[in-house]
């Protein structure tokens, strides 16, 4: 494969010159990688939910398991070095495999393996992925597939374009390292991308957006609904991350898992199914519920004419006639969003607390061994 060079730019406008940035060492780039691309999993695709490392599966154990921001499940082959078409066949028997489990099966093993090495703790797949992405986890489909490596030989990479044409979800791209200074650089390179990414229709954030926008256009309820929106995003404050599905918003706020990495969890959620004729559900996760108190729930709800309903699984809804909002209802909506902020809050500084005591029992307890 071709050698990648970076050059900076020096000089400002009036007299620039080019200086080469030294590559680094494949060596050392092979001890970064994998660890690097754990803990920052947007070098490899944006909103990317890494929720297994080192899988055992027949074939072997699996780099790194994901999900998508679409909600499909994407395996990585990760090759200290070039990939060849070992790691191809290595990751087409983990695809095969996956792809043949029953859902329940698929959620038995991710529930068994989660939470490895640095990637989210998930103790119930089918849960997460319903508060997730707003649909069973039995439409999660066929596996994406994605090699990463250090460079890629030419029968690999004719190989995976070969399959990438021929409608396979398969991808692979490679990581250059750089020193300038006391600073290691990475370089991304897409060398195969695959085809349903270029030609085919998918349930993408913009995709699921426009499709929200017609349904609640054809119920005639944007309006109220986009002022019901307005109302929990300020509530929530900066921190939250709005995700669209087809037939309503999804509210996250970004946590730590157990083992120390970043993700979104799911409190709050507005939806407009369209059998339901324009009404509104507000679904609270179980840890807003937790926050916010059942009798304090039913208490709000009965002030705009509706009731609070606990379902068995944890979660809790009420509905409201987006065609004609009840009373306040935004002030509302905006008052509830705030205590779930105000105590997501709480439990972030709670759980900062707790790992800063750990940090000084672990330096001390060092400090006496040494």
């Amino acid at each position: 494969m071709e050698e990648i060079k970076v050059w900076k730019i020096v000089g400002g406008n009036e007299k620039p010159n080019a200086v080469s940035v030294e590559a680094i060492s494949e060596t050392t780039t092979e001890q970064l990688l994998e660890e690097v691309l754990t803990a920052s999993p947007d070098l490899l695709m944006p909103d990317l939910h890494l929720i297994g490392r080192q899988t055992e599966t027949p074939g072997g154990p699996l780099d790194l398991l994901g999900v998508d921001e679409d909600g499909r499940l994407v395996i990585f082959e990760l090759k200290r070095g070039d990939l060849t078409r070992d790691a191809v066949a290595q990751a087409l028997d983990y695809g095969s495999y996956l792809a043949g489990l029953e859902p329940d099966a698929l959620c038995r093993h991710i529930n068994e393996h989660s939470g490895r090495g640095g990637t989210e703790h998930i103790e119930d797949f089918s849960n997460w992925y319903q508060s997730q992405f707003q649909r069973p986890v039995v439409d999660i489909g066929r596996p994406r597939i994605m090699l990463v490596g250090l460079g890629v030989d030419d029968r690999a990479k004719r190989i995976v374009a070969f399959l990438a044409q021929s409608e396979v979800d398969i991808s692979l791209i490679t990581f250059h390292g750089f020193k300038q200074g006391d600073e290691i650089l990475l370089a991304r390179q897409v060398e195969v991308s695959s085809a349903s990414e270029d030609s085919q229709v998918r349930s993408t954030k913009l995709g699921n957006q426009v499709k929200l926008d017609k349904l609640l256009t054809d119920l005639g309820i944007k309006q109220g609904y986009d002022a019901l929106v307005t109302s929990i995003k300020s509530g929530l404050g900066g921190s939250a991350y709005q995700w669209p599905n087809t037939t309503g918003y999804t509210f996250s706020l970004p946590e730590m898992t157990t083992t120390g990495s970043p993700t979104n969890r799911a409190y709050i959620g507005l939806f407009a199914p369209e059998n339901r004729k324009g009404r509104i559900q507000v679904l609270l996760q179980a840890r807003a519920i937790e926050i916010v108190k059942e009798e304090k729930l039913q208490e709000m709800t009965k002030a705009l004419g509706s009731a609070f309903a606990l379902k068995p699984n944890g979660w809790g809804e009420f509905w409201v006639d987006g065609h004609k909002l009840p009373l306040n209802c935004a002030e509302m909506l905006a008052g509830l969003a705030q205590i779930i902020g105000a105590g997501w809050k709480t439990k972030r500084e709670k759980q900062s607390s707790v790992e800063t005591e750990e940090l000084i029992a672990e330096t001390a307890d060092g400090a006496v061994a040494g």
